[in-house]
């Protein structure tokens, strides 16, 4: 990629700093944006001690963004924000850490996105690659910026990484060799103006894939591709021709005239939700050539990951769990669906604005519905004629309603349906909240 004298990177989290010190080697004038103040900047800052910048903090304005023939934005940044389109028309490009990132990188890419399932699928695909071949680079929206592993030297066999659709939104060219979409529901109708605005941004994973490389979705979600990648599906419920699926207790891998079989139960993880997310990864590692008996290692090793169904503990026969990253519908509706009947669950947080009516179909496994947070009322009023409803103000006051609530072999489930901002500073923060509320019970 060709590299303009000035860059702007706009957002100081972890993607933008690293960016910044990937591209100061350089010898480019480099702008940093963030709409906080510099005062409250001061450690991040700390961290770039050498690197030579001009800020611009506190609230965005137009020159300064106009000013650059090129903007790296962090995921996080909105695209539609009025300054954005005031540079984007004065001719600048702007593209995402990733974007940047790729075109650096000459290794064999797999790429996993989805509205659910997308950090433990690729967790998983890390562990089984890392028994194949030794150590490799997994990152992207996991935490682990790809431009680390541009600038880090060091060359694997394979590169994962995880991808939201906030940076497929600012791809170019980027082009994995194997694609994965894992699923695809309602999420994020708070940056996007519709659901198909969302759904064509996740779409972006495979625009540039050609005949040599791999596309593999969910069985039953059509997408519209630009290329012609080599199609191959997945489905927990449905035997495939080609593809991978589970039967009778098996999980089956079937591609040129070959088939791969691993018994589902030697994977710890639970739930229909991971049985997807299992044979999505064993599909990509077998089209990788892995072998079977590495694959089936990795199955029995990996426990998951956590704030996903996460067992807490369990407190005079009533067992808690800890779903903290389930921030959207579907995400609470896969969790609800491991377990039979007499689920306390708990949710609410800061609205994404998408329906919480799909909640209703999981109205036999809900006992209780405690809510929590901005969105308590929005919740209340789709489901409170079918689910026994109640409020609490804060996450304590709704962990010690739900355990007065439940009887022995009861569950309580956080599973909010919901992001953390309006409370917490993150899924992570909530999580761990709610495992100290749980633990002092």
């Amino acid at each position: 990629m060709e590299i303009p004298d000035r860059i702007l990177i706009v957002g100081l989290g972890t993607s933008g700093i690293a960016v910044a010190r990937f591209l100061s080697r350089f010898g480019k004038k480099i702008g940093l944006a963030d709409e906080k103040n510099e005062n409250d900047l001061t450690d991040t800052l700390a961290s770039l001690e050498g690197i030579t910048y001009t800020g611009h903090f506190g609230p965005h304005r137009e020159a300064d963004f106009t000013a650059y023939p090129m903007i790296v934005l962090s995921p996080g940044v909105d695209t539609e924000l009025p300054v954005i389109k005031a540079a984007l028309k004065a001719g600048a490009r702007v593209i995402g850490e990733m974007e940047l990132a790729s075109s650096f990188v000459s290794d064999p890419i797999i790429a996993i996105t989805g509205t659910n399932g997308k950090t433990t699928t690729t967790s998983l695909l890390g562990e089984i690659f890392t028994r194949a071949s030794g150590p490799v680079f997994v990152g992207g929206n996991i935490g682990n910026p790809l431009i680390n592993y541009a600038a880090g030297g060091r060359r694997f066999p394979v590169v994962i990484v995880e991808v939201s659709s906030f940076q497929l939104e600012t791809m170019e060219n980027f082009k994995p060799s194997t694609a994965l979409l894992l699923n695809i529901t309602e999420d994020h109708l708070d940056r996007y103006r519709s659901y198909d605005e969302y759904r064509a941004a996740k779409y972006r994973i495979f625009d540039n894939q050609t005949d040599t490389d791999n596309a593999i979705v969910r069985n039953g979600i059509e997408v519209p591709m630009k290329g012609s990648p080599r199609m191959l599906a997945f489905s927990a419920t449905e035997e495939l021709r080609e593809g991978a699926f589970a039967k009778d207790g098996m999980l089956y891998v079937r591609f040129d005239g070959k088939e791969s079989s691993f018994r589902r139960n030697i994977s710890p993880l639970v739930g229909v939700h991971n049985t997807e997310n299992i044979l999505a990864a064993i599909l990509a590692a077998r089209i990788h050539g892995v072998d079977d008996a590495i694959i089936e290692d990795a199955l029995k090793a990996f426990r998951g990951l956590p704030h996903r169904v996460e067992f807490v503990r369990a407190v005079r026969d009533v067992s808690f769990y800890n779903d903290s990253k389930a921030t959207n519908v579907d995400a609470t509706k896969r969790a609800l669906e491991g377990f039979d009947k007499n689920v306390i669950l708990i949710a609410g947080g800061k609205d994404k604005g998408g329906s919480y009516r799909a909640i209703r179909d999981e109205s036999a496994r809900i006992k209780a519905l405690i809510l929590i947070g901005e969105a308590k009322d929005r919740i209340a009023a789709e489901v409170f004629d079918i689910i026994p409803t109640f409020s609490e103000s804060d996450l304590t006051s709704a962990v010690y309603a739900a355990f007065s609530r439940a009887s022995a072999g009861d569950t309580v489930l956080l599973s909010p349906m919901c992001s953390s901002f309006d409370m917490f500073a993150s899924y992570k923060d909530r999580g761990n909240t709610y495992r100290r509320i749980v633990e002092s019970l």
